[in-house]
């Protein structure tokens, strides 16, 4: 692992994968509103991908996840508890196990997050 330029950690090394917790945040960027959608592995809390969208649909949750799965391989994926979010679905459609995270995996979401920021 080594630092880049702009502080970043970059690892070098494939992180072995036991299952995805999926976090997605809105936020305005000007006078427009866009989706962050992250992906962190569970047991090493390494984030492993990042994308940006424009909206929350189950075709964009599809697709993210999709390229989660061409990156790191079919796991189950976590996600929080707001049911109406697309990730389930998308999930469900793709035949991946999705459980709904508990607290101390959201802070691990948060604490991973903000210590790569």
């Amino acid at each position: 692992m080594y630092q880049s330029e702009n502080g970043y950690k970059i690892s070098l090394t494939k992180t072995k994968v036991f299952e995805f917790i999926i976090d997605e945040t809105q936020i305005k960027v000007g006078s427009e509103f866009i989706w962050i959608w992250v992906p962190i592995e569970s047991k090493h809390r390494q984030i492993l991908h990042m994308d940006i969208s424009f909206e929350r649909t189950m075709l964009i949750a599809e697709r993210f996840i999709e390229s989660l799965i061409d990156k790191c391989g079919k796991h189950p994926i976590s996600t929080d508890i707001d049911i109406r979010y697309y990730p389930p679905q998308a999930c469900q459609f793709l035949k991946i196990k999705h459980h709904i995270h508990f607290f101390y995996e959201k802070s691990i979401i948060e604490m991973t997050i903000q210590s790569n920021t």
